[in-house]
């Protein structure tokens, strides 16, 4: 640590003999300019004018070469600024014709718009005597004949297959002989019915087989037979609709039956 101590304490001594050195330096240089003969700060009355006359000779060249880039005030043009055949005047020259396209007809204007041209015919011809005719639309044909409605069978049908697509539920009929068992059934599920004559017909019911409830079922006619009772049936889907009652949807379809042959259920739209 002490050498370091003086090596940098060296240094630090030889930097300002350097600055001092240098200093007398600038001193002495100066007294000898000052010794010059005939050298004085304060310019001659001749060196000043010649230095006016090269500030005078630098500003004239630079108002010369930069008047180049300023646009001029053109003289010479046309009094007309458009002239009768469309073109614009914009030079000196007198005989100077213009640079605009000749004018362009209607028609011309037509043909060059439908695709044709000097080599090429119009693919649409129109001339002036075209113009001047008239057109003749042709008479209203009148009420439209009524076409004939067709069967459209329904999404996933068949050609052959038309027809009302019904709704299939699980369905059982059941039959009763006896005004005891009647009553007794109607009693037990609080069933809203009148009496019936049981010496001349049975009473069929219909009962729903899913979760379905009985009131979907109507009977829409009974058809006895010798061998068979057909009994048709449709299903109303109104009667599962928030509107309808307990008692519409539990109720019982049923329909007086001949007493003998035995039944047989079908379903109709």
């Amino acid at each position: 640590m002490r050498s370091l101590i003086y090596l940098f304490s060296g240094l630090i001594v030889l930097f300002i003999l350097l600055i001092l050195i240098n200093r007398l330096g600038s001193l002495a240089g100066a007294r000898t300019e000052s010794a010059v003969p005939g050298k004085s700060d304060a310019p001659r009355p001749g060196e000043a004018g010649a230095m006016a006359q090269q500030a005078l000779a630098a500003a004239r060249y630079n108002s010369s070469g930069m008047g180049s880039f300023i646009p001029a005030f053109r003289q010479g043009l046309s009094s007309s600024s458009v002239r009768s055949d469309g073109s614009i005047m914009l030079v000196k020259e007198k005989d100077f014709g213009g640079v605009a396209e000749p004018p362009v007809d209607m028609l011309t204007a037509l043909n060059e718009l439908g695709g044709g041209n000097k080599n090429k015919p119009s693919p649409v011809v129109i001339d002036q005597n075209d113009m001047k005719k008239k057109i003749y639309l042709p008479p209203s044909p009148g009420k439209a004949p009524r076409l004939d409605g067709a069967a459209m069978p329904e999404l996933g049908r068949g050609p052959g297959q038309e027809g009302t697509t019904m709704i299939h539920a699980p369905v059982d009929y059941k039959v009763f002989t006896s005004s005891e068992t009647w009553w007794a059934f109607a009693n037990s599920r609080k069933l809203k019915c009148g009496p019936h004559d049981f010496s001349s017909s049975n009473l069929v019911i219909l009962i729903s087989l899913s979760d379905f409830p009985s009131g979907i079922f109507v009977v829409t006619s009974v058809k006895p037979g010798k061998n068979e009772t057909v009994v048709s049936y449709r299903i109303n889907p109104l009667a599962m609709a928030s509107g309808a009652t307990d008692d519409q949807r539990a109720a019982y379809a049923r329909a007086p039956v001949p007493k003998g042959p035995p039944i047989r259920l079908l379903q109709v739209p």
